[in-house]
């Protein structure tokens, strides 16, 4: 067992490690390790993996043609950057693997944050840009990305902030956005990036579930020095399992995040199964209407039971829903955990109150989803003291 000394204070502190003592650093006191959980017999629709039977097929099957060496021996790139490069429209150079987009996220804080000491993080946002901050003792400036009720994107704060900002700074900011699944249009990104370059601030874009809405941001990479993408592979190709997306930016950029050796944590059978996967895109856009049309059809069904809800457009590979009682977030949560499946509450969220994010599997289990669904109702008293509105996203 171990046990921080109690008079320990500042950058360090003693641990007491059955008798030995060894000092320790005080960064980690302020973030949490929460490995994941086996829950057999549990539907997973918490943590937003690609869940289709046609991307199981497709995955199988080249998972299958795998060769021992393509396991065994450390993997070469050169390959599957040049198939990259055909995907994204970029250069090999503009192309930096990374061992999912947590390490590529925890890349950029070190690369590129630490140095100025400054993010600008517009929120909501994947936790891994709090966490990451947080041991590199980065100092984080929370931008709202959503504002209203129910919540729609509000480009304002960021650019206030890009502005305001004092000196070189880096900001990150996801689209479309995660958990929210609301997306600024091409016009706002292009916006951003040139309010960051004209300001001398780096813009960095998290596109994880940007595949799944036909939204790319690669070529703002092509025309703007100081733009960097993480895009998920994992994600959009079903790869969760094998943690593995990428980091699009400047050359001088990647060259410079290069070395921290990157390329070391990412492994051969994701390179190989990448190198096979990445061009077959007409195959993954036929999926990916397919995971369109089955969130519609759940949406559709949930809104029709649930008229005083909406839903946040366009979303991704998961469906998130408001409701004018701030209290159903953990109602539906509670209910599908009962019945042995996992959604997120997103009532601590700030911007998402009253909110909750359903991510998608097959039609069968997004109908079971649906009748289960049926049972949550809003607080009587939300209804009659007027919390239910008609303005927001379309449905």
């Amino acid at each position: 067992m171990t046990a921080p000394e109690q008079e320990a204070s500042g950058l360090t502190r003693v641990m007491d490690l059955h008798g030995f003592r060894f000092p320790l650093g005080t960064e980690t006191l302020g973030v949490s390790r929460q490995p994941r959980e086996r829950r057999p017999g549990t539907l997973n629709l918490k943590s937003c993996e690609l869940q289709h039977p046609w991307s199981d097929r497709l995955v199988g099957d080249e998972l299958a043609a795998l060769t021992l060496r393509d396991t065994i021996a450390y993997p070469f790139q050169d390959r599957v950057l040049d198939t990259l490069c055909a995907y994204h429209g970029l250069e090999s150079t503009n192309i930096l693997l990374t061992a999912g987009s947590d390490n590529g996220i925890g890349l950029v804080v070190d690369a590129l944050v630490r140095p100025v000491g400054r993010l600008l993080l517009q929120e909501p946002a994947f936790e891994a840009w709090r966490h990451y901050a947080a041991l590199r003792r980065v100092r984080v400036t929370g931008v709202p990305g959503v504002i209203g009720t129910p919540p729609v994107a509000d480009p304002n704060p960021l650019l206030d902030a890009l502005r305001d900002a004092p000196g070189p700074s880096v900001a990150a900011v996801t689209n479309p956005g995660s958990p929210s699944g609301l997306l600024f249009s091409p016009s706002t990104m292009r916006r951003f990036a040139e309010t960051a370059r004209a300001l001398g601030h780096l813009l960095v874009i998290d596109e994880a579930y940007g595949d799944f809405v036909h939204v790319s941001h690669a070529p703002l990479v092509a025309e703007f020095p100081n733009v960097v993408v993480v895009h998920s592979y994992s994600k959009a190709f079903a790869l969760a399992g094998l943690r593995i997306s990428a980091l699009l930016g400047h050359p001088d950029l990647c060259e410079h995040i290069g070395r921290f050796r990157s390329e070391n944590a990412v492994g051969a059978p994701g390179v190989a199964l990448l190198e096979r996967l990445a061009p077959q895109r007409e195959r993954w856009r036929e999926i990916w209407r397919d995971v369109r049309a089955i969130r519609r059809d759940f949406v559709d069904r949930i809104l029709a039971t649930h008229p005083e809800w909406r839903v946040l457009q366009p979303g991704a590979n998961f469906a998130t829903f408001w409701s004018p009682d701030p209290a159903t977030a953990d109602a539906a949560r509670d209910h599908l955990a009962a019945h042995h499946v996992r959604i997120r509450s997103l009532s601590g969220v700030p911007g998402l109150g009253g909110c909750f994010r359903v991510s998608l599997a097959d039609r069968p289990q997004m109908r079971r989803v649906a009748r289960l669904l049926d049972s949550v109702t809003d607080r009587p008293s939300a209804r009659r003291n007027g919390l239910t509105v008609e303005e927001g996203p379309a449905r």
